[in-house]
C-alpha cells in the first residue's frame, strides 16, 4: 500500500483506550533545546519534528503596529517557546519597499525564521514566505490591481510559498479560489468573535470537496504588543503545528504546504495528532496531509491523539469525513481508534476537531476564543 505526500462505515468505534501519557517534550533534544519532537505516528517511520510558531504577525515595520518593536514580538514569541516565526508586515505601508528583514532586531538563536509580507491588496490580503530576503518588486507590480494571479504565479517563480488570509474577513479574497495558492487561512485570531472564521472554514471544506488538496493554517495577526489588544490576544492565538523533517527553514515551509498541520488556540495548549494504519498491519505510518492511495473500497484504521493533555479535561472530538459529522467522541482518554471504509472509486477526506476548555485564553476574552481547542487539516484518500 502507497501512500503520497504533496510538496513543491463501519460509523462506530471500534475501541477507545485507554489513557495513555502522550510525549510532552517543551525541552526539546538533540542539543537544540527549544525544537519540540513528539510525534503522532510510529517511532521510526519517518523522522521529523512538530515545531510551533505562528504565521502571521506585524511589527512598527507596518503603520497599524508603530508600538511593537520587532524586538518587543520577537521576546514575546521566544518567550512563549515558539520553534519557528515569521513577521508578515504589510507591503503597502512601505510602498513594496520591504524594512522588516533589515531591522538589526530581526533574528533569533532560539526559533527558525521565515521571512514574510503580508500581500495587502484591495481584492484580499495574502502572506508570502521565504527561507530568506527576496525581491519584493515583482509582488510590489501586482499590487494595485489586486492580480491575484499574477502575485501567485511572481511568488512561485521565486520559489516561495503563497497563502490567502482571512479570506471571510472584512478584507475578502475576492481574486478567485481556483488560483494556485499553497493554503489559507482559516483561523485568524480568536476564534469565535468577531473573526470570520467559521465561513473561511466552510470555504476551506468548500476547495477540499472540489478534489484538491489544500493546506490550513492559522495566524494571530497581531499588530500589538502593549495596547488593549495584547490583553485579548497576542500571537500563537493560534498556533500553528507543522510537522518537518528537519529543523530548517526549507523544511517548515515543505511540511506546511504537505498540510502537515495542526492548528491549536494557544501554544501552550493541547494539540491533536491524526494518523492512519492503511494497511493494517498495526503500524500508523499515514499522518495529517497525507494522500493514501489504492485503498478506496478497503478498510483503514485511524488514530487520534491528543498532545500535551491536561489531567481530568474532558474533551469532546468530532471525525468529519467529506465535510459532513462522522462520529463524536466525549471522554477523558487521550487516544482514540476508529475503523472507516472509503466507497471503492471515489475520493474522502477525515479531519478532526477538538472542543473542551480553553483556560490559556485571557479571562477578559475567554468567550471570544470559544471551545474550539484545536484542528487537524485532512488525511486524504485516492485524492489526485
Amino acid at each position: 500500500m502507497t501512500f503520497a505526500c504533496r510538496f513543491p462505515r463501519s460509523q462506530h468505534l471500534v475501541g477507545v483506550v485507554a489513557v495513555i501519557t502522550v510525549a510532552c517534550n517543551s525541552g526539546g533534544t538533540g542539543g537544540s533545546p527549544y525544537i519540540s519532537t513528539d510525534s503522532g505516528f510510529d517511532a521510526g517511520l519517518r523522522s521529523g519534528f512538530w515545531l510551533k510558531g505562528d504565521l502571521h504577525a506585524h511589527s512598527l515595520h507596518s503603520t497599524d503596529a508603530l508600538d511593537s518593536p520587532v524586538g518587543d514580538v520577537f521576546a514575546k514569541a521566544e518567550e512563549l517557546g515558539f520553534d519557528y516565526f515569521s513577521l508578515t508586515d504589510h507591503d503597502n505601508h512601505v510602498q513594496g519597499n520591504i524594512t522588516t528583514w533589515a531591522d538589526p532586531a530581526y533574528r533569533s538563536d532560539k526559533m527558525i525564521l521565515l521571512y514574510g509580507v503580508e500581500w495587502t491588496s484591495g481584492r484580499g490580503h495574502a502572506n508570502i514566505f521565504g527561507t530568506k530576503p527576496y525581491d519584493y518588486a515583482p509582488l510590489w507590480a501586482t499590487h494595485d490591481a489586486g492580480d491575484g494571479a499574477t502575485a501567485i504565479a511572481a511568488a512561485h517563480a521565486q520559489g516561495l510559498s503563497f497563502f490567502i488570509n482571512h479570506p471571510a474577513s472584512k478584507d475578502l479574497w475576492e481574486c478567485g479560489f481556483d488560483l494556485d495558492f499553497d493554503g489559507m487561512e482559516v483561523w485568524n485570531a480568536l476564534f469565535a468573535f468577531v473573526t470570520s472564521n467559521s465561513v473561511a472554514m466552510t470555504q476551506w471544506e468548500s476547495i477540499l470537496m472540489s478534489g484538491r488538496r489544500m493546506t490550513a493554517r492559522g495566524g494571530s495577526d497581531s499588530h500589538h504588543q502593549k495596547d488593549l489588544e495584547s490583553m485579548f490576544f497576542n500571537i500563537g492565538n493560534p498556533t500553528t503545528w507543522v510537522y518537518a523533517r528537519e529543523k530548517t527553514a526549507a523544511a517548515v515551509l515543505e511540511g506546511l504546504e504537505a498540510g502537515h498541520v495542526s492548528i491549536a488556540y494557544a501554544p501552550g495548549a493541547e494539540r491533536l495528532d491524526f494518523t492512519a494504519d492503511t494497511d493494517l498491519d498495526g503500524r500508523f505510518e499515514t499522518m495529517i496531509g497525507d494522500n493514501v492511495l489504492g485503498r478506496d473500497g478497503k478498510m483503514i484504521r485511524f488514530k487520534i491523539d491528543i498532545a500535551h493533555p491536561r489531567a481530568g479535561t474532558t474533551y469532546r472530538v468530532a471525525v468529519l469525513k467529506n465535510g459532513a459529522p462522522f462520529d463524536n467522541w466525549e471522554s477523558q482518554d487521550t487516544t482514540l481508534t476508529f475503523e472507516d471504509t472509503p466507497a471503492a472509486a471515489s475520493r474522502s477526506h477525515y479531519r478532526v476537531e477538538l472542543r473542551g476548555p480553553t483556560p490559556e485564553a485571557p479571562p477578559v476574552s475567554a468567550g471570544a476564543f470559544g471551545d474550539l481547542i484545536g484542528l487537524t487539516n485532512p488525511i486524504y484518500v485516492s485524492f489526485p
